[in-house]
């Protein structure tokens, strides 16, 4: 029991991150909010190694729409692959993102439908020619009194091209470094595009992360 719940909670942390925060494969979101009336649609797998815990194999599919110019709401569901569970459909995400000063500033509360567990994450996003840069400041409470909440942090870069985005991020918890990741987003079209990307901690391969993704709007 103990096992499956530390798989189980390590899948929904992956997945709340790369469900409803920014395009896959990061987890570092921006500060752009789906169009209003529009939709985004997003497929991902996660291919997971840490130490004491078995490879996770996971995937998870987010659905984003816009409500007004200045907010969207989004579900994400997740599925655990490997480890094979007894109920491998996940509980669903439910996230708001609200915009609150144009291009610069946003701010998204997220929750597992049924749990008191929440995230709070603050988004600030800048364009310096020829990247993008990303920084998100969050709170993560655990839906326990008795167990305290902790701060999550991340930044991210783009470095965008006609038909590749390249892609980095750091991500901490507390006053713990937590893991990197780099990858590429390859541009079907203006609105579609497949990704991959490589992810560690410590350089090692019992700290390693491989992922693949798909996005697009309508």
């Amino acid at each position: 029991m103990l096992k499956r719940n530390i798989i189980m909670f390590f899948c929904y942390m992956i997945l709340l991150g790369n469900g409803l925060f920014a395009a896959h494969p990061l987890t570092t979101d921006d500060v752009g909010i789906v169009d209003i009336g529009k939709y985004e649609l997003e497929v991902g797998y996660d291919n997971v190694k840490e130490e004491d815990i078995l490879r996770n194999h996971s995937c998870g599919v987010s659905f984003k729409h816009g409500i007004t110019d200045k907010m969207d709401v989004g579900i994400s569901l997740p599925y655990q692959i490997k480890p094979k569970l007894t109920e491998p459909l996940g509980t669903t995400t439910l996230g708001l993102k609200f915009l609150l000063i144009k291009d610069i500033f946003a701010f998204s509360i997220n929750n597992e439908l049924g749990s008191k567990e929440y995230f709070l994450n603050g988004i600030i996003s800048k364009n310096i020619k020829p990247f993008d840069l990303h920084l998100n400041f969050g709170y993560e409470a655990s839906g326990d009194e008795y167990i305290e909440g902790e701060m999550v942090y991340s930044a991210a870069v783009e470095y965008p091209l006609e038909k590749i985005d390249f892609v980095g991020e750091i991500v901490g918890r507390e006053n713990e470094f937590e893991n990197w990741l780099v990858g590429i987003r390859y541009k079907l079209g203006e609105i579609t595009a497949v990704n991959f990307a490589y992810g560690n901690k410590d350089f090692s391969k019992n700290n390693e992360k491989i992922a693949f993704g798909f996005h697009t709007e309508f």
